[in-house]
């Protein structure tokens, strides 16, 4: 994979484009590289998101990839393929004039949800996975992750039961990576108000680092679909798409009482934020 990841690395660079790793991939770099968590599943597919001035700027990237040789065009648009490896490519920046979404030239006909894009960008993390030859990549966030897979459930549901697996991963995970001690040193009331137990502290702790860099469009979304999923009466969409990922079908009301220590975090924030 990280060959695929260095030549596309080469070629935005010497454009002046900037870019980052962006799902699965990016779980398993902050996941496994960062905290020794190995993810549930792994992945063969490579997915970047690219900040770019306008479309020209895309298109001469994807000219750029096409003609090392290494990577062949597709009939989809953002899609690159080396053999039966697949790269794609989800520009954001000036191609959006809302921030929000893009329509692909020339017919528009096909649209893509990038909202949470930008956020991811801004405050990812750059994480160097080798020394000699030197080679850094960046990455969104956990909670930038999870910005974008509740928002990629949501967009493409029924699509993406995927999303709504990784969510539940991230969320279950966040104490261990990296977390526990800003828990007890920074975060003491959430331990205390969820009987010490870490993992429920980490997943409202998520919810509170996710508010705290969405912006007021992206917020507004994210409370809007977690207020949905956890609302009386619903399907629960969100948690049975997690249950049936994680073969978690007997512990399908532990797993709703995440999504609502997730929202119950977010909203504490966003709310503080907005006020």
């Amino acid at each position: 994979m990280w060959k695929y990841c260095g030549g596309v690395s080469r070629e935005a660079s010497s454009l002046g484009i900037l870019f980052f790793v962006v799902g699965a991939a990016a779980r398993d770099i902050v996941l496994e590289y960062c905290h020794a968590i190995r993810p549930a599943r792994g992945t063969r597919d490579l997915d970047i998101g690219v900040e770019v001035a306008g479309w020209d700027e895309f298109q001469k990237l994807s000219e750029a990839l096409v003609a090392t040789g290494r990577f062949e065009a597709t009939r989809e648009l953002h899609r690159l393929k080396s053999g039966s490896f697949l790269v794609d490519i989800v520009p954001f920046g000036g191609v959006s004039p809302d921030g929000k979404s893009i329509v692909w030239p020339p017919d528009n006909q096909i649209y893509m949800n990038i909202m949470g894009f930008q956020e991811a960008y801004e405050y990812g993390l750059t994480i160097r996975l080798s020394e000699d030859p030197v080679f850094d990549v960046k990455v969104p966030t956990i909670p930038g992750m999870a910005l974008m897979k509740v928002l990629s459930w949501k967009d493409r549901y029924p699509e993406r039961p995927k999303d709504a697996e990784d969510l539940l991963f991230l969320m279950e995970h966040y104490a261990d990576a990296g977390n526990v001690d800003r828990l007890y040193d920074e975060e003491t009331e959430l331990l205390v108000a969820e009987g010490f137990d870490q993992t429920l502290a980490g997943i409202r702790l998520l919810g509170r680092d996710m508010a705290a860099m969405a912006n007021k469009a992206t917020g507004g979304a994210i409370q809007a679909i977690l207020d949905e999923e956890t609302a009386e009466n619903q399907r629960y969409r969100l948690m049975q798409d997690m249950v049936r990922g994680a073969r978690l079908h007997d512990r399908s009301e532990e797993v709703l009482g995440k999504v609502e220590k997730l929202k119950q975090g977010f909203v504490e924030r966003f709310q503080e934020g907005q006020a």
